[in-house]
């Protein structure tokens, strides 16, 4: 189990962003403590790996397109 410190270390991303994702429950989290008064949060590192790669966006196809000059040629 990682702290959002450690989580944050491990992604190279902010600690405000490991707490941000948890507050709008995207990346799964445990909640350790009384309701109401804080408590201690905890995140799987599986969990966390597992959201990190659906962040991961690909890269779109290259469309190939013919050269500018033999476009502009005229027969």
């Amino acid at each position: 189990m990682l702290t959002p410190k450690a989580a944050a270390q491990k992604l190279g991303v902010s600690v405000s962003l490991i707490y941000a994702w948890t507050a709008q429950k995207l990346l799964p989290h445990y909640k350790a403590g009384v309701k109401g008064k804080g408590g201690k949060l905890l995140i799987d590192e599986a969990d966390l790996m597992a959201f990190w790669s659906s962040l991961k966006v690909e890269a779109a196809p290259v469309k190939s397109r013919t050269p500018r000059r033999l476009r502009d040629v005229r027969l």
